[in-house]
């Protein structure tokens, strides 16, 4: 077997997220003393999921960004707003908090913080013709030709192709399982890490399902085992993919794990930073947050959320989400002609928008593309930190969409 190497930064991890959260929270001073109309944009995430509060420093990046647009004026003398809500992670919460946001703070766009949750709204977002972000990278989300998300980070299915081929490539793994979770998270990732396994020559040593609201998987850790599966790739928050990962523990079974950036927060050092001690890998689009890249970041994070730890990758997510936000209002306020743009103003210009960033591997969507992010990156866990373990490179599955 291929050793395993560290390579890039070590990030040390703090333990804490203690982020008050508004329901209606506005921009900078600076902006908003210029007298422009502010630019609404909308949070639905999550703050009282058990296991799974990445509402805290979602929104801690995607504040950071706004209030650095805003002390440099604003878009057009317009301050950036942030508007949140709470889903809890529950597609059956989802809705009420949409409603919310769309119809009484009057939102220009806004995100949601899961795939499931944003399934549960898209038909809801598509009525109102309201621009939608997600923090996961799910393609059922822009399946549909009426469907007004777009995806920031790569779908689900290339994260899913590149640890799959880092397993074979770089780690020298033959046997390899996946377990996946029914729905618009697990799927699409299992999906793209077959067409890598089968493309060189392989068959999965076993692919098993199992539920995100079980309180166990020891039956499917128990395939697994017997499967003899290396590693095994597994895509979804710490809480779930723990599921698994203690069912094995408790049965004898240590293999190596593969999943996505969706992971790679604090809870799942805390979890999991002795157990998974450089065992597990993740496929990620974002830049380590202590890279000279990501200083400008870490700056404003600290002076808006300093009780927020940089290091998380939630809080990084919230700011590259925020930059795409910022990019396509940028346009909007252009094509309006310097006014507050209308939601549809706002739809075209997410047609057209090409970004290239230190923080992402570039962005770049069109009126037939909405999934523009084609590289990640790879990164490990070791001694509490996550590290790079492998470089950027090109996701070895395209995401094509009917039609």
């Amino acid at each position: 077997m291929i050793s395993k190497t560290r390579a890039g930064a070590v990030i040390a991890i703090g333990a804490g997220l203690a982020l008050a959260v508004s329901s209606c929270a506005g921009g900078a001073p600076s902006a908003s003393d210029s007298g422009g109309e502010p630019l609404i944009f909308g949070a639905e995430l999550s703050y009282t999921a058990s296991g799974s509060n990445s509402g805290p420093a979602h929104e801690a990046g995607i504040r950071a960004r706004f209030e650095m647009e805003n002390a440099a004026g604003g878009i057009d003398g317009h301050p950036l707003q942030l508007v949140t809500a709470d889903d809890a992670l529950d597609p059956a919460k989802a809705p009420a908090g949409a409603r919310t946001l769309v119809e009484d703070e009057n939102v220009l766009a806004m995100t949601t913080s899961g795939s499931n949750t944003a399934l549960a709204v898209q038909s809801y977002l598509a009525e109102h013709q309201v621009l939608g972000f997600n923090g996961g990278a799910s393609t059922a989300l822009i399946e549909s030709q009426d469907s007004t998300y777009r995806l920031y980070n790569p779908s689900y299915g290339e994260l899913g192709g590149r640890i799959a081929q880092y397993a074979i490539e770089q780690l020298g793994y033959t046997k390899i399982g996946i377990a996946y979770t029914p729905d618009a998270i697990g799927e699409p990732f299992r999906d793209g890490a077959l067409q890598v396994i089968q493309a060189a020559g392989l068959q999965a040593a076993a692919v098993v399902e199992f539920s995100a609201g079980a309180t166990d998987a020891s039956s499917q850790a128990a395939q697994l085992k017997q499967s003899g599966a290396q590693i095994v790739l597994i895509n979804h928050v710490p809480s779930v993919d723990g599921l698994i990962i203690n069912a094995a523990e408790t049965i004898d079974y240590h293999p190596d794990y593969g999943s996505t950036f969706v992971a790679t927060n604090s809870s799942m050092l805390s979890l999991y930073g002795d157990v998974l001690n450089d065992r597990i890998y993740f496929a990620s689009p974002f830049v380590l947050p202590t890279a000279d890249e990501a200083a400008t970041y870490r700056e404003w994070l600290a002076k808006v959320a300093g009780d927020v730890d940089y290091h998380d990758s939630d809080a990084l997510n919230g700011w590259t989400e925020a930059d795409a936000v910022v990019a396509v209002l940028k346009q909007a306020v252009e094509d309006a002609g310097g006014a507050v743009p209308t939601r549809e103003q706002v739809l075209t210009a997410a047609s057209d928008i090409h970004i290239a960033d230190d923080y992402r591997l570039g962005l770049s969507w069109s009126a037939t593309d909405y999934t523009r992010v084609d590289q990640a990156r790879i990164l490990g866990m070791q001694d509490g930190a996550y590290y790079e373990a492998d470089p950027p490179a090109d996701n070895p599955v395209s995401t094509v969409l009917p039609g």
